[in-house]
């Protein structure tokens, strides 16, 4: 997915273990993986944004919302919506 994403600009919306992560610490997938997931995702956001904001949520994460010392008052997301 990352390639056809990336590479390709083929509509796509891989998932990784950082956006599953983000995704359930956002209340946006009960996911039990990462395929699960990526349909929860997909099924939020609109099919244009998809290869953007994959990008943006690892981005973001690894900035505000990362996985090991998360601060959530730190966080944008986090501190607004209590995460």
């Amino acid at each position: 997915s990352v390639v056809m994403s990336q590479a390709f600009g083929h509509p796509a919306f891989p998932v990784d273990t950082h956006i599953h992560r983000l995704a359930a610490r956002w209340g946006l997938s009960s996911g039990k993986n990462v395929e699960q997931t990526e349909r929860d995702l997909k099924a939020i956001f609109p099919e244009a944004s998809w290869n953007k904001l994959h990008l943006q949520i690892i981005y973001f994460g690894r900035q505000y919302c990362p996985a090991r010392g998360h601060k959530p008052e730190e966080c944008p997301i986090c501190s607004k919506y209590g995460v």
